[in-house]
Parts: C-alpha cells; sequence; structure tokens
C-alpha cells in the first residue's frame, strides 16, 4: 500500500509515502542540470534521508538496448563540461588555464572536422569549431576541506544499491502501448557499465556513435549526473534507473519515437523502481528518496 502526503517548498512539492513500509518521498527534478542539482540539494537540506534513488527516461546510446529497456548504470558521468580550444590549436597545444589546474586534455576531445561532409577532391580538410576537451566537475564534499575542490568525472553509483539492483534483471516489463501499438523486442532489466548527462536533448546519429565509442555509454539524458554529483558531494547513498524511449537519432524505425514511447518506458522505470525499494527493504532499514525527472 502506498500512503502519500504532501509539503511544498521553494517552488516543489515534495510527497510522502510509504513502499512496503519503507518511508519515502518522492520529487520532479525539473528539466536539465540545474534543475536536477537544485532540487537533489534542496531535498537534503530540507530532510534527513538514508539514500536517493533517480529514476526517469533517457534516450540510449548503446546498439546493444533497445526502445523499453531499463538500464541501471554503476558510472555515470557529466559530458557537457566543455574546453572549447580556438582555432589553430590542437590536442599537444595547452588549453588556456590547464597550467592552473582548471582544465585537462586527460579525458579526450571531439574534434568537429571529423564530421566534415560533402568534401570532394581534398584530403586535407579543418573546421573553425575546431575541438572540444571534455572536462571533469569541480566538487567540495562535506567532509573534505571548506574551498578546496576536487574533481570527479565518473560518479560511481552506491555499492550495496547496485549489487540490489541486479537482483532486477528477469523483471517483466510492458512492451505494448495498446492492443496495436508494440515494440518489436521484449523490453529488459539490465546492469550497464556506464551513462552520461548533458544539458542537451540527443536526437544525432553521429553523436550518438561518437559518444558511444569515446565513453561507452547506455543511457544519455538531462539529469541523472547532477544528481549523482550532488550525492557524491552530499556523501549520500545513490542509484538510477533509465528506461530507454528513444535511440537519441540513430538506429531502427523506432527511432526518433520519444513522443510514441516515453510513456511506456517511465511505467517500465516506475515498475523497476518500486520493486527495488521491495528488494532494497528486504536488506536493509533506511528512509529513502525518490528524484523523479518528470
Amino acid at each position: 500500500m502506498v500512503r502519500i502526503h504532501l509539503r511544498f517548498a521553494e517552488g516543489k512539492r515534495f510527497r510522502f509515502g510509504t513502499i512496503v513500509e519503507t518511508k519515502v518521498i518522492l520529487v520532479m527534478t525539473g528539466l536539465g542540470m540545474i534543475n536536477a542539482g537544485i532540487t537533489t540539494q534542496l531535498l537534503l537540506n530540507l530532510f534527513d534521508v538514508g539514500g536517493v534513488v533517480h529514476y526517469g527516461i533517457a534516450g540510449n546510446a548503446n546498439p546493444s538496448f533497445n526502445i523499453g529497456d531499463v538500464t541501471i548504470p554503476q558510472y555515470w558521468a557529466h559530458t557537457g563540461l566543455w574546453n572549447w580550444q580556438r582555432y589553430g590549436d590542437g590536442p599537444d597545444d595547452e588549453l588556456a588555464l590547464e597550467v592552473n589546474g582548471d582544465y585537462t586534455r586527460e579525458i579526450g576531445y571531439l574534434k568537429f572536422a571529423n564530421y566534415t561532409t560533402n568534401v570532394t577532391n581534398c584530403m586535407d580538410y579543418d573546421n573553425l569549431l575546431n575541438n572540444v576537451w571534455y572536462q571533469p566537475d569541480e566538487v567540495f564534499p562535506i567532509d573534505g576541506t571548506p574551498e578546496e575542490r576536487e574533481h570527479a568525472f565518473w560518479v560511481p553509483v552506491d555499492t550495496l544499491y547496485f549489487e540490489i539492483s541486479k537482483k532486477l534483471e528477469g523483471l517483466e516489463l510492458e512492451g505494448c502501448i495498446n492492443s496495436t501499438t508494440c515494440l518489436s523486442e521484449t523490453p529488459k532489466v539490465a546492469t550497464v557499465l556506464r551513462g552520461t548527462s548533458a544539458d542537451i536533448y540527443l536526437d544525432n546519429a553521429a553523436y550518438r556513435s561518437f559518444i558511444y565509442d569515446k565513453f561507452n555509454v547506455t543511457p544519455v539524458d538531462m539529469e541523472t549526473a547532477s544528481v549523482a554529483l550532488i550525492c557524491l558531494q552530499q556523501r549520500v547513498p545513490f542509484i538510477a534507473f533509465r528506461a530507454l524511449s528513444d535511440l537519441a537519432g540513430g538506429g531502427s524505425a523506432e527511432s526518433n519515437e520519444a513522443s510514441t514511447f516515453a510513456s511506456l518506458a517511465a511505467d517500465n522505470s516506475v515498475t523497476v523502481v518500486v520493486e527495488f525499494i521491495k528488494q532494497l527493504a528486504a536488506n536493509l532499514t533506511l528512509d529513502a528518496s525518490f528524484v523523479s525527472e518528470a
């Protein structure tokens, strides 16, 4: 039985209830990294929670997965923090402020010229957009020295939460919206290595392929890495469940159909989260919080 009551604070609606006797708080983040970060920090400031469970829908960059699948990444990264290199500079040239430790070339870069099209009779071509270098985020852990920054790119989910989530593989998910609209593949639940977030709605096959080849990610969304970074700073256990609603611009005839399958994917993510809470309650006694993206 789920029992819900409400509290309003700072423009947010916090819903309180229980799932299998586990106390939960449900709050919507809103769209994008800033909203997700603000909401998560507000949640942790206002309430004493034992952990954060984030869920919602996402695009899919991994050709091994399909629309409707629910993915559970072990690591999350924010891939929207860039150092955009001036034209004429290349991989061997130091980035602005790199010497101060503000930026790095360790993670790697995207070269726009590699995606130039309709070039004929020319083996050497360039692009004024040059290169963007991916950057880690600054974090200031609550148990660290104030104003002494650390850096984080791949943020792990909680180890115990991730182990419990493996028990959800094999969970039956919905594959049809109605009697006439069904997915061609039966949706599944799977733990995966990595997910990524940025303030970008990804609907581009070239970038989809690049980010998969570069980082080996499966879900691509606009919020989760922000939630992960806040939980890292606050030392709060965290995990995320993302149901795949589209193929981020690539793939079969089912691609670019988030408007059709978003509701199905969202329902599948809720199914998995509820089952996770049941499994969590069987392993330990603590209060949990849900941070929903929509």
